[in-house]
């Protein structure tokens, strides 16, 4: 495996080192001449969402209704003139849409309005509902509150558009850190941040800072580690509490509109039982330790799945599970298999890593890995299995390169993005268990970029063959 890192400049009198100077992006192509400025875009002209949240009554609340008036006082939702359209993403508009939908309901007290777009036999049940509406009572949101945390829901996935981040300078180009900057200084893209008060400006970023440091999805898939609780930890300690209960209705809306629907698709009975408990255990935040807090949601998972939970093995077993999205039985007992079929040194590195907490031991976050495995479990030709050994491969190129960095961060964050597409894709057995060989490591900062390169890109659609799998057997 070849690594590119960018140059670093040394501190004069310091052993610090300073990322390399961002590409400012050509004076000509900026996000403002990319947005076109509309009559619908409430630049000028306040849309009123503070009033219509003051005079919103909760009996008098229709589902479709309730769609037509949030496009008309939130702009970034509208169908036509929304800047999700505009660049290009529109079913990010309509996971806004469901996120903003769904927090109103959960405002409101609409079951009937949540869950309309679940099928029956899977709908959220009455109890879940009743713990959710338990997490309101302790947020207890007012208006200025509930202004914001729709405008955030509306804008936040305009950091993912690549036409928004190919505008950022380099050291901007992720996704919380591009929305705040749209917030600071493009607000004609994002006109409802004008209306909101001080204080409501400042609930909204701050859950974009906090977001930069944990994200709810990423626990619940075991993606992350203990040491983004400790993050999150930190970071509300020198915010405030009230920050913290704004963080987590922020998440109950974000988590709702997932899978979009006018109400919440996605928070049907197996996944809300997920999400109210991850919730659950980030509410004692400030009184647990990050370790116990995220091993916690785990056991929880395991009890949930009749998994054991008390051996090393049984852990990562969770954890891989998590990323696997085991739901029951036979799922669990096909990912076992493929743990089994592992030699003993394979588990052997597996299991280092996906125990490391990033607080005591330094740790791999690796990113898209959920992606990567369902992308493994959809192409027979890769498979679960597979996906495994090539894990090995690439931890054990990563350890090399990071053990010669020694102002290594304790968690080191790992892009796996071009990863995940290329399992989607790839056609031969041999080329997908040795692509690590032909990858690149690019390091920008303390993050680590697995570039897939030609060499895998172009053997894509080699034949399988019995030969190359012999060959790959035989090394």
């Amino acid at each position: 495996m070849r690594m590119m890192r960018p140059p670093r400049t040394l501190k004069t009198g310091s052993a610090s080192l300073e990322p390399p100077e961002p590409q400012d992006p050509h004076p000509d192509a900026s996000i403002t001449s990319l947005f076109q400025r509309t009559g619908s875009s409430a630049e000028s002209v306040n849309p009123g969402l503070d009033k219509y949240l003051k005079n919103l009554d909760a009996a008098s609340i229709e589902t479709f209704k309730l769609v037509e008036d949030l496009q008309i006082v939130i702009p970034e939702l509208h169908p036509e003139h929304s800047p999700h359209v505009v660049f290009e993403q529109s079913a990010e508009r309509e996971r806004a849409e469901s996120s903003c939908i769904s927090i109103v309901a959960l405002f409101k007290n609409r079951y009937d309005i949540f869950t309309h777009p679940q099928v029956p036999h899977a709908r959220l049940d009455e109890g879940q509902w009743s713990e959710m509406q338990g997490l309101m009572s302790w947020i207890d949101p007012d208006v200025e509150q509930m202004q914001a945390v729709l405008v955030l829901l509306a804008i936040r996935a305009l950091g993912k558009s690549k036409a928004v981040l190919q505008q950022m300078p380099a050291y901007m180009r992720r996704p919380e850190k591009a929305v705040l900057q749209l917030v600071g200084s493009e607000q004609n893209v994002v006109p409802s941040v004008r209306w909101l008060t001080e204080g409501g400006g400042r609930f909204l970023e701050n859950a974009l800072e906090i977001h930069q440091l944990f994200n709810l999805a990423q626990m619940l898939q075991g993606e992350n580690l203990p040491a983004n609780i400790a993050q999150l930890r930190k970071c509300i300690d020198e915010k405030s509490e009230e920050q913290f209960r704004f963080y987590i209705l922020f998440l109950l809306g974000f988590m709702s509109g997932i899978a979009a629907g006018a109400g919440s698709r996605f928070m049907h009975s197996k996944n809300a039982a997920s999400v109210i408990s991850g919730i659950r255990l980030l509410k004692r935040l400030m009184e647990c330790s990050p370790v116990a807090i995220y091993w916690g949601y785990l056991q929880e998972r395991a009890h949930k799945l009749h998994m054991s939970f008390c051996s090393v093995e049984d852990l990562v077993l969770v954890r891989l599970s998590c990323l696997a999205r085991v739901q029951d039985e036979k799922d669990y007992l096909q990912l076992r298999a493929s743990w089994d079929a592992l030699k003993a040194r394979e588990r052997a590195v597996l299991t280092e890593h996906f125990l490391a907490d990033g607080i005591q031991e330094q740790a791999f976050m690796l990113e898209f890995l959920p992606n990567c495995v369902a992308n493994a479990k959809a192409n027979s030709t890769v498979g679960f299995a597979g996906l495994l050994g090539v894990l090995v491969d690439l931890l054990n190129n990563l350890r090399l390169s990071v053990d010669s960095m020694p102002d290594a961060d304790q968690v080191i964050p790992v892009d796996l993005s071009e990863m995940a597409d290329f399992i989607a894709v790839v056609q031969n057995r041999f080329v997908f268990l040795t692509c690590i060989s032909r990858c690149r490591l690019q390091f920008v900062g303390q993050r680590v970029f697995l570039k897939m390169t030609g060499g895998n890109w172009g053997r894509t659609a080699d034949a399988d063959s019995d030969m190359t799998s012999l060959a790959y057997t035989l090394q």
